[in-house]
């Protein structure tokens, strides 16, 4: 029953923070989308803030859980992107709102900025650069290329889909099946052009 309710209001924030913003939306708008009382909001999560702070945190946990699987990886760096990209593709189409929460705190960030959201962007560019220097030391991947540069262009690619939604939407039909063949396409494309080819 407790699980059952807080996961309510975190549900109910998840849309209304992703509509409003954390200053838009209102303690009491929250739980009669919820359909809880409003005081639970304060004996779950200590307030308003604290609710932003836990959608925050499920909006990106996903992320944090495929980080998990494929840094252990002992996967050639190409492998460990191509699967690294197919899961984002996957919690992208399972997370709607993950895109605004994102560049909502990137355009205006909040206080939550710092604990929450950038210790996500710094792992997912940990993940990439140690993986590009991994496939360079291998001989996979180019020894030319500027590691740092490589991973923002790579997370731009990939994510770019998404922010663009909107707009995109208006080019190619969505659905799981095309977020995943934009993301595998877009990556192949970016690793044909970082990869060691033996020369004549």
């Amino acid at each position: 029953m407790e699980k059952d309710v807080r996961e309510k209001l975190v549900a109910a924030g998840e849309k209304l923070f992703a509509q409003k913003g954390l200053t838009g939306v209102s303690i009491r708008e929250v739980a009669k989308e919820a359909g809880a009382n409003s005081a639970l909001i304060s004996y779950y999560f200590g307030g308003k803030e604290g609710l932003y702070s836990a959608v925050l945190e499920a909006q990106f946990a996903p992320i944090g859980a495929i980080l998990d699987t494929v840094t252990d990886s002992k996967d050639p760096a190409e492998v460990k992107i191509v699967s690294y990209a197919s899961h984002v593709a996957n919690v992208h189409h399972k997370m709607p709102f993950l895109t605004k929460f994102l560049m909502g705190e990137i355009l205006n960030p909040s206080r939550f900025f710092e604990p929450v959201i950038r210790k996500y962007i710094e792992r997912i560019f940990d993940f990439l650069t140690d993986t590009l220097n991994e496939g360079i030391a291998a001989g996979e991947l180019r020894q030319d290329i500027d590691v740092k540069t490589a991973a923002l262009a790579l997370a731009g690619i990939m994510n770019f889909y998404f922010i663009s939604r909107p707009i995109s939407r208006h080019f190619v039909s969505g659905g799981a099946e095309q977020d995943a063949q934009y993301v595998l396409q877009a990556v192949d494309i970016f690793l044909n052009g970082v990869k060691q080819y033996d020369r004549q």
